[in-house]
């Protein structure tokens, strides 16, 4: 199981990545628990099973899948919004992007 911090290197360098204990309901590796605050110091840590530590190189493969298979559901979404007459600026809109950006990120090209 990844420790919760396994996702931010910038905030937690020294993370890990193999959770060891759930405390509540946040797993933590040992350099992560070290660093909870004063606030969550009085929970008992529940010990979580021993795993295997975190193979990166596959947690990448992972992530690069999980992006495709995102990155499609996202294609599709706005195709329906379009079939359904939804214009580019809606979409743009729901995408925090301008109608002309999300336009040409999703209309295929025929040459």
């Amino acid at each position: 199981m990844l420790c919760h911090y396994a996702a931010d290197p910038t905030q937690r360098p020294h993370c890990t990545l193999t959770a060891t204990a759930r405390y509540g309901t946040i797993p933590l590796c040992p350099a992560c628990a070290l660093q909870r605050s004063t606030l969550g110091k009085g929970q008992i840590p529940t010990p979580l099973p021993a795993t295997p530590p975190m193979d990166v190189l596959a947690w990448i493969t992972n992530a690069e899948h999980a992006a495709h298979q995102a990155n499609q559901h996202l294609a599709a979404a706005v195709t329906r919004a379009r079939t359904q007459g939804h214009t580019w600026t809606h979409i743009g809109n729901q995408l925090g992007t301008t109608r002309q950006a999300a336009q040409q990120r999703f209309t295929m090209r025929t040459s």
